[in-house]
Order: structure tokens, then sequence, then C-alpha cells
């Protein structure tokens, strides 16, 4: 039908600008996170774009909902703002019509959606949990960027390491500074051991990551004093990174659908499969809703209800999430019933169904006080 075709083609369009301007904004503020972490060498640049690659499905399954949500907001105010809903009306096409207008790009929403969260998500997680691992084992100097000062520091020990170049062919470092600083504790003194090489090499032995330096001289004693010990050695092995350990269990939000379903007694597993069938639920129902909450008068504009309308829809979400976490937090056997995200479902249910009766209740109304 033209008119389906015609309320698709503009949906569609509308959803696609919708969905690339949030993705931007999201992506832009994570790139930036992670910039900055790569800056100071707490991620390999080179995994930089991986990272950003495999958290694309997480934001598609938000910002989704959201840009088909608008872009029925936007497209069907600008139909009542231009008078051409009127003209609709009046050749009675109604409003359980256009949502058979709407069916098709309904579904396939729901679709991607629904593969998302429930496969493609927790895959990608685990793939992001995986590469952050991998960073964290990995010491300052394999992330050293040469010419810049990196420090690191855990309770009272810290760590500054500088190179001044770096033959990546040969993975060697050139002119390698390492400064190991620990710190007085209530009965202890602080100890400085500074160590200065012509060249450095990674190398693993038995599980330790240990930087081999050649030709060079190092420094050892308490700040403040004037007896530092000076030491030259042609070679020398230092331990800058831990032991090897076994990869930690994925987080709960990066475990399959399956692996949730068995462990479904569990609080948290329980919350993040509420959650996962929740983003599917919100599709449909917040779609749907989008329709009488478009309605404006011309002298309105098409952004007249937008706003309303996207502070309902953020108040669906907030309570999905707030009933999430007090499922999380609180164990099975003290669990009540209520505590559930069915009941959020059913109140937007509802408030969907009063958007399409309450203009049919108040026109009967109407009819009763006129006759």
């Amino acid at each position: 039908m033209i008119l389906y075709r015609y309320i698709n083609r503009q949906l569609f369009m509308t959803t696609v600008v919708v969905t690339f301007v949030l993705v931007m904004v999201l992506v832009s503020g994570r790139f930036i996170r992670y910039l900055a972490s790569a800056a100071v060498g707490d991620i390999d640049v080179n995994a930089l774009f991986l990272v950003m690659a495999f958290r694309l499905p997480e934001f598609m399954q938000m910002i989704l909902p959201l840009s088909l949500f608008i872009g029925v907001l936007l497209v069907l105010g600008r139909m009542y703002a231009e008078n051409e809903m009127v003209v609709l009306r009046a050749c009675g096409v109604s409003q359980q019509r256009l949502i058979r207008a709407m069916a098709a790009p309904l579904a396939v929403t729901t679709l991607v959606i629904g593969f998302f969260s429930l496969y493609v998500t927790p895959m990608a997680d685990g793939e992001v949990t995986r590469i952050f691992e991998e960073q964290r084992g990995r010491s300052v100097l394999e992330l050293l960027t040469p010419g810049r000062f990196h420090v690191r520091g855990s309770g009272n020990t810290y760590q500054a390491t500088y190179a001044e170049g770096m033959d990546r062919d040969e993975g060697v470092l050139e002119r390698v500074f390492i400064s190991d600083f620990r710190t007085a504790d209530d009965d202890g003194q602080s100890e400085m051991l500074t160590v200065w090489a012509e060249t450095g090499r990674l190398i693993q032995y038995e599980g330790m990551t240990y930087l081999e330096l050649l030709e060079g001289h190092q420094y050892s004693g308490q700040p403040g004093d004037g007896d530092f010990r000076r030491v030259l050695f042609e070679r020398a092995l230092v331990r800058v990174g831990e032991e090897r350990s076994m990869p930690r269990p994925p987080a709960i939000r990066a475990q399959s659908t399956d692996a949730l379903l068995a462990r479904i007694d569990e609080p948290e597993a329980y919350a993040e499969l509420q959650w996962r069938i929740a983003l599917v639920l919100l599709v449909p129902v917040m779609t749907i809703a989008a329709i009488p909450l478009a309605r404006v008068n011309p002298r309105q504009g098409r952004f007249g209800k937008l706003i309303p309308a996207v502070l309902v829809y953020l108040f669906y979400v907030g309570l999905i999430m707030v009933v999430r976490g007090w499922v999380e937090d609180t164990p099975t056997a003290e669990r009540p019933f209520w505590y559930h995200t069915g009941w959020v479902h059913l109140m937007a249910i509802l408030l969907v169904a009063s958007l399409y009766l309450w203009p049919v209740m108040r026109a009967r109304a109407k009819g009763v006080s006129s006759g």
C-alpha cells in the first residue's frame, strides 16, 4: 500500500539519522575514556578499536529502541503539524492502521534487539573482558610509548618507566630508565631503586615477565640520604610483570543466555536475564505508545510532544533498571514476589492502553452530555 510505503520510508530515514547521531555521541564519549586509558598505558592503542568494535552491539541494543521511538514521534508529529494526519483520518485511517503500517520496522527492530541482547552482546562483552584481562597482564613496558614517562602504583609501591626510543622490529627498548619507589610504612623506611641501561628487552621466564637490561648502572638507597649505592652491570634482569594467572570466569553480563538460565536461582543471573528480556519488550511497547504520544496540534509543531514522550521512555527504562538492582542485591530466599520487571511492563502496557482508550472515552462522554 502506498501509505505504508510512505510512512515506512519516512520512519526509516528518520530512525537512521537519529541512530547515527546517538551512536556518535555515545561512542565518542566512550572512545575518549578509552583513549585516556591508552595514553597512560593501561591499554594498547592497537586494541582500542577492537574494544570499541565489540562494544558496538551493546550501544546499538540501547540506542535502536530509543531511535525508533523518536523516529515515530518525529514522523507522525510532522504529519500532524502539516495536517496530513487530518486528511488520513478523513479517509478512514485509524491508529490501528498506523500500527499495521509500522508492523514491519517494529518486527525487524524487535528481532535485531532480541538477537543482540540474548546472543551477540554477551559474546562481545566476553571478548572485551578477555582483551582487558590480557592488557592487565601486560607490563608497563609492553605498553610503553617512547619519549613519555609512565607511572603505576599499588599500595605503597610505585614504578616509573621511560624509554627514549624503541626498535619495534627487534623488540628492543633504547636508553631505558626505571625507578621503583616504596614509601615508608609505620615501621619501615622509604626505599628507592633507580636503573638506567643502554638497551632492554622483554623476556618470559617461569610465567614471569622480566626486562633484560644491558650496559647500565643501578642506584639504590633512601630518599634524602647521601649514601646511595651505585652498581655497574653488563646484564641484569628486572621483574616488571606479575605471575600469569588463570583467567577469571566471565562477568555475569558476559555469560550466555543459556548459562544464565542454568543459574536462574542466583540473584545476579536472574536480574541479568530479566534485563535482556526487558530490552526486547521495550521495543514494541514504546513504539506502539509513540503513536498516540505523537499527536500534536498544528500550532505546537512536530516537536510539541517530543520532550514529554522521551521523559516517559526514560522513566520506563529507569524503573526497569531500579527493579533490576533490587533483584540483583536481594538473595533469592528473601526476595519478595513483586521484585520482578514483569509488573513494570504491565504498568507500561496499561499506560499504552489508556492512551488509546482515553480519546474514545472522552468522545463518548461528550456525546452523552450533549445528548
